[in-house]
């Protein structure tokens, strides 16, 4: 049985703040508002299939891996700018500011979304921490949220290692299995802490958000369906007296 990340919709805002302190993520239904999200893919469809030539925006970008992938990679780089997507921040920062009980200015440090294609290994994240991708911050909240489908353990979604924030900021190995292919910073004895932390799958609807912690030790997983599994990341901070340079795979 996969065991799957809690969700968390009536709880009050004490209560979610505990659950994150001690699990170092946490699952909030309807976090976000679903036209805000119908939007994003308006746009994103508008970008990848702008002639409605293809049936889904997921055909759409499976025809262009296929046939064309400088094209797909420039389209998504370009969709990740997105106004609408972009929008989403501040919804995310009204609700960062009560997570943590604090009016400081919320600094955006990325927004985007992955692709998620099907039944294709070189997009999803091995095990990792957020911590050691956005190096310089004492505190990173990240914001994951799937755009169109539900994310479920069968189209590969995000897994945490629960509890595994209190660990610190690991060491890690980096390796990469293509040049094509995402770079991976596997926390070094990762089989070991496997043995003592549950990998739970954040089953999430659209409009569900998983928040983590930068430490939480987390990956994608194997899309083994037939569909795309569009998912957006948002992470922000209130920690603003750090600078932020993004690092080339080659810099990590």
């Amino acid at each position: 049985m996969v065991a799957l990340a809690e969700r968390l919709p009536s709880l009050k805002l004490t209560e979610v703040r505990d659950f994150y302190d001690e699990h170092g993520w946490v699952s909030v239904a309807s976090l976000l508002p679903v036209p805000m999200l119908d939007a994003v893919v308006a746009d994103i469809e508008s970008i990848l299939n702008p002639t409605g030539e293809f049936a889904s925006v997921d055909a759409a970008i499976a025809h262009l891996d296929r046939t064309d992938q400088p094209r797909l990679y420039e389209l998504h780089m370009g969709a990740n700018k997105l106004a609408s997507l972009k929008a989403l921040t501040g919804h995310f920062s009204d609700f960062l500011r009560e997570l943590n009980r604090s009016n400081d200015p919320v600094i955006e440090i990325s927004i985007g979304f992955l692709l998620g294609l099907p039944r294709d290994t070189r997009l999803a994240y091995d095990f990792h921490q957020e911590s050691n991708f956005m190096k310089g911050f004492d505190e990173i909240s990240n914001f994951h949220f799937p755009l169109r489908h539900a994310s479920t353990a069968e189209n590969g979604t995000m897994s945490v290692l629960d509890r595994s924030h209190k660990l610190g900021t690991l060491p890690f190995r980096k390796s990469r299995a293509s040049h094509n292919s995402f770079t991976d910073l596997v926390p070094v004895d990762i089989d070991g802490i496997l043995q003592t932390h549950e990998e739970l799958h954040c089953y999430l609807e659209p409009g569900d958000v998983t928040i983590f912690h930068k430490d939480c030790i987390h990956r994608s997983n194997y899309n083994a369906s037939d569909s795309c599994r569009l998912v957006g990341v948002s992470r922000l901070t209130q920690r603003y007296n750090y600078a932020f340079q993004r690092q080339t795979s080659d810099e990590l």
